[in-house]
């Protein structure tokens, strides 16, 4: 290899990680809790400890980021976003699926907490009603025990 091969070849994993970020419009830390990975790994790309993007981080980000461009990743060339309306609408359209289920399966968990508090609240309806018919069985006793109590006591 010839020096000019050798300058081609060179990847920069900062140069790489600056142009992605500035196509997402991200900073680093966004960039690492979008990803769900701690911000010393992207920060590691950027101080050039990590020389180059692995297929484990570019299957992450483009998992995350369906519109980056993997080869962009790995070599440094090409355009950073896939500008396919096509790859865009695809991703649109699973993001809305799987919105959908999720959106699904909240309703049925809300409903099924809805069906419990409506059985709690018929129970304690229930337990109401039996208080008060015993309170009202402990007011009518006090009073025959307060007849009783003046009827010695105007005996005696």
């Amino acid at each position: 290899m010839d020096a000019s091969e050798l300058v081609e070849n060179n990847v920069c994993a900062k140069d790489i990680r600056d142009k992605l970020l500035k196509a997402l419009n991200l900073g680093p830390g966004e960039f690492a809790t979008a990803l769900g990975i701690n911000y010393q790994r992207i920060y590691d790309l950027g101080s050039g400890r990590v020389k180059k993007f692995n297929p484990g981080m570019v299957n992450l980000i483009c998992r995350v980021f369906p519109q980056v461009n993997p080869t962009f990743l790995y070599s440094g060339s090409g355009p950073v976003l896939i500008n396919s309306d096509k790859n865009s609408g695809m991703a649109e359209t699973s993001e809305l699926i799987s919105m959908s289920k999720k959106l699904i399966e909240l309703m049925e968990q809300l409903n099924r907490k809805d069906t419990l508090l409506r059985e709690r609240e018929e129970a304690l309806r229930v337990k109401e009603v039996e208080l008060s018919k015993r309170e009202k069985e402990i007011i009518k006793k006090e009073e025959q025990l307060r007849k009783r109590t003046e009827s010695i006591a105007a005996d005696e």
